[in-house]
């Protein structure tokens, strides 16, 4: 384009002797518009490219972020739904204040009592957000999703402290003096193993009602969190779904 213009000046040149310094300096300073222009608009594009680049180096991260969080997902969702189970079958046991099997008894309790919790994979969030730069991030769908799993998540977590704060209120203060801990677990790890349990614990545990309202608190909030965390998940897959779109993009 340049050298296109150039001939035309070199023809008016030829043409218009009188006018050849004049229309020399206008063409002189139009070629310079011309390539400041072009070297503007070749900058604008290695920009637009290299933020592309760290943009899709953040989604990556992101994605694998959210993969391991699905993961652990799955996973604590089933254990909640276990959570629940055993804490319906010890509430309906402390109703009737009689167990047909020690052994099962223990391995609920345990089940119920044992602290199992799930912490969120996701730094590359987090490192987005404090540095200010999730803006950098071009979907907007993924922005708002990332931002609803995190406020939910905050959402859960005060949950699960409440929960947590129900287990040693009416479980770890009261079984602390009456339950043989070591031979609980085994209980529950080792269903078939030959052990002699305390039918003393079971006999003040199925009368206690303090232990009683633990079992039927356990059942409530695990549901709670479980579908909370079910919520999550959902995001979660709909998000990793939005990602991997924008990646292959």
């Amino acid at each position: 384009m340049i050298k296109f213009f150039r001939k035309i000046r070199q023809k008016l040149l030829s043409e218009n002797k009188f006018s050849k310094y004049l229309i020399y300096a206008i063409g002189e300073i139009f070629l310079v518009v011309i390539g400041i222009l072009i070297a503007i608009q070749l900058n604008s594009v290695k920009d637009e490219r290299e933020k592309r680049i760290e943009e899709i180096i953040q989604l990556e991260n992101l994605l694998a972020d959210l993969r391991q969080d699905k993961t652990e997902l799955d996973r604590i969702i089933e254990r909640r739904i276990s959570k629940s189970n055993s804490s319906k079958i010890l509430e309906s046991i402390q109703n009737i204040q009689e167990v047909n099997n020690i052994n099962d008894y223990y391995s609920h309790v345990m089940n119920v009592v044992y602290w199992d919790a799930h912490n969120p994979s996701l730094l590359t969030f987090n490192e987005l957000i404090n540095s200010g730069k999730l803006s950098s991030l071009s979907n907007q769908k993924i922005k708002d999703l990332l931002l609803q799993i995190d406020y939910n998540y905050n959402e859960l977590f005060e949950v699960r402290k409440h929960l947590y704060e129900d287990h040693w209120e009416y479980f770890y203060r009261p079984f602390a003096d009456i339950i043989d801990y070591e031979n609980a677990i085994i209980a529950w790890t080792e269903p078939n193993k030959d052990i002699e349990l305390s039918k003393e614990f079971v006999e003040i545990a199925i009368k206690s009602k303090r232990i009683k309202n633990g079992f039927t608190l356990s059942n409530f909030n695990n549901n709670l969190l479980r579908e909370k965390l079910s919520d999550i998940l959902t995001k979660v897959d709909s998000t990793i779904v939005l990602i991997e779109e924008e990646i292959n993009k």
